[in-house]
């Protein structure tokens, strides 16, 4: 696993929502209701699951397991109204970085988070494009 200084910071639901807002306002978007949420109960699922162990096992073993994981999560499922690739793109670099991993975003994120959306692209091809950055 990825060194971490101590205890693995995750983020909450407050800070996804927040992380939502702040994209929707810097790049525009639609923002409805009090927390744009489409789809709470797979952004509580995908929270759940990368922090919790099934029979001692936890199911995302690095932090950038966890923090694809949540990049896809939150693409895939839709879990916003609008800003999903750019919320679940952005939740996942803050994640790494509370836990003292660096990313190295460039452009092609962009294209592979599209992609991701459109199905032609997958989980183990992200997982790669975290461990190449």
């Amino acid at each position: 696993m990825e060194e971490t200084s101590g205890k693995i910071v995750y983020p909450t639901i407050e800070q996804v929502i927040d992380i939502n807002r702040r994209m929707i306002d810097k790049f525009g978007g639609l923002f409805l209701g009090d927390d744009n949420l489409l789809n709470r109960s797979a952004l509580e699922y995908i929270l759940e699951a990368i922090s919790s162990t099934i029979f001692g096992i936890e199911l995302y073993t690095t932090l950038k397991e966890k923090a694809c994981a949540i990049t896809y999560a939150i693409i895939l499922n839709h879990v916003f109204n609008d800003g999903n690739k750019r919320t679940g793109v952005q939740v996942a670099v803050t994640f790494l970085e509370s836990n003292n991993v660096e990313v190295n975003l460039d452009d092609s994120i962009v294209d592979l988070a599209a992609e991701v959306a459109a199905g032609t692209k997958n989980y183990n091809d992200l997982l790669e494009w975290y461990y190449a950055h």
